[in-house]
């Protein structure tokens, strides 16, 4: 069942598995900027196999409220978990009261989701672990290797004004430039002692080219190095950027929230 819910700020995409079917794990999906907030393959097929799925608006974009930016990103997947812990909303279609039931949360996000995702994992005890495809990790570092030219960041908030000021509100370019400098609260680095205590599951594909696939692999070895025992990495050979990455893994990152 597909509902329509407000928790806050955020408004989102809510789909429930049908009664006896559900597997008891929620997932709050972040997305990639500027993508659309939903995204087909993180929705109704996780759902058939028995997921409870949100897909929100990050705060301050699309039909949500407030203001967007890398932290208020970090806001909008906290609100989501929220509200799926909390097991109930009004679906705003119907004006009727649903409920639902889930013992563990997952964040599951890609791209700029996925740094999103691996931020907010630090920051909240109700999340039981995080999957972050082709995340962005090091925004401070991105194309720092002149061989291996990558997506330029430095264009992503005159982009959004220019092409998106009705779909994304209230943006500072003051705090865009404190994130590109790894000076934000949207910075993973921060947060690896945190994460080195949580399970996480990195995935990248090898042929990455919009964020290259070494930053991972850096994340995941500083991890390690603090003692991480719940880390995993997996490195995709001949796999780009996004939805193709998330289908060629699905068994076995859909196993691992279920484990």
């Amino acid at each position: 069942m597909q509902t329509f819910v407000r928790h806050g700020d955020i408004l989102g995409d809510l789909f429930l598995p049908e009664p006896g079917q559900d597997n008891g794990v929620g997932i709050v999906w972040c997305p990639g900027l500027p993508s659309t907030p939903t995204a087909d393959d993180m929705a109704e097929p996780l759902c058939r196999e028995g997921f409870t799925v949100l897909q929100a608006r990050y705060p301050g974009s699309w039909q949500s409220y407030g203001q967007f930016g890398p932290s208020s990103s970090i806001d909008g997947a906290l609100l989501g978990l929220e509200l799926l812990a909390r097991g109930r909303a009004l679906d705003l279609n119907t004006n009727r009261e649903i409920t639902w039931d889930v013992d563990r949360l997952a964040l599951v996000g890609n791209s700029y989701g996925g740094g999103v995702a691996v931020c907010t994992l630090a920051l909240s005890d109700l999340a039981d672990r995080a999957v972050a495809f082709c995340p962005l990790l090091e925004p401070h570092r991105q194309n720092a290797d002149a061989a291996l030219a990558e997506d330029d960041l430095t264009t992503l908030y005159p982009y959004l004004m220019r092409c998106h000021e009705n779909v994304f509100h209230g943006l500072d370019e003051r705090e865009w430039g404190a994130f590109l400098a790894g000076e934000s609260r949207f910075f993973p680095p921060t947060y690896v002692p945190k994460l080195a205590t949580r399970p996480l599951l990195l995935i990248h594909g090898g042929d990455d080219q919009v964020i290259r696939p070494y930053h991972t692999q850096a994340f995941y070895e500083r991890l390690v190095e603090n003692g991480s025992e719940q880390t995993q990495m997996l490195l995709i050979d001949g796999v780009g950027h996004g939805k193709a990455l998330r289908v060629k893994t699905r068994e076995q990152w859909t196993q691992w929230l279920t484990s």
